[in-house]
């Protein structure tokens, strides 16, 4: 497992954001209870698969510290939809976020993408029947103000891709949009350099 410094450093490095904004962020979504922490040195608390969901989730959506914690919230529970529709078999994102954390963590991203496709992307796509080496999945995570994210998940050297979009079910379809779209983006760099972190602690 890692520490709440060591993945504010990790994630600072791989998203290339001004370190004392993602420490800023971080302590805000720490204060507001989002991440465990007690201790300091070597007593710190370390970090688990809904701690790092939390924390990137709050730096790649928040505007302010301020904000961070409200924006957390309102993003880990945003529904995943299928074929425009919501899904019976709905999942909140920050639970499908920490499973892919923890898949990417133990290696075995293959089993957690067939389910995710089979479930929520696309229907009968080649993801969600067939198995694919665990260093051949790549994946993006579009953060968009809206609210709403778009999970991609892809093959690397292949056309092979499908997306899963979470959105609050509540709210209906905005018939006018502005012309000004916010997105932030981040991939698989990151996801695994967390992963990597949680799983060298152990």
């Amino acid at each position: 497992m890692a520490t709440l410094a060591q993945l504010v450093a990790i994630i600072s490095t791989e998203e290339a954001i001004d370190v004392e904004r993602v420490n800023a962020l971080a302590r805000a979504i720490r204060e507001a209870g989002l991440v465990r922490t007690f201790g300091r040195g070597r007593s710190a608390t370390q970090m688990d698969e809904r701690d790092v969901a939390n924390l990137l989730i709050g730096i790649n959506v928040a505007d302010t510290a301020r904000t961070a914690p409200a924006a957390v919230a309102e993003y880990r529970a945003l529904r995943a939809k299928r074929n425009q529709r919501a899904s019976e078999a709905g999942s909140e994102f920050g639970t499908e976020f920490e499973e892919l954390i923890w898949s990417a963590r133990r290696k075995c991203l293959a089993n957690y993408v067939m389910k995710t496709v089979s479930l929520f992307g696309s229907r009968n796509h080649v993801l969600g029947r067939k198995p694919f080496p665990n260093e051949a999945y790549r994946f993006s995570i579009a953060f968009d103000n809206i609210p709403s994210i778009l999970l991609g998940i892809s093959i690397f050297r292949s056309s092979t891709m499908d997306f899963v979009s979470f959105k609050d079910q509540r709210q209906p379809e905005p018939k006018v949009r502005g012309d000004r779209k916010v997105t932030t983006t981040i991939t698989d760099r990151t996801i695994l350099a967390v992963a990597d972190a949680l799983r060298t602690q152990e």
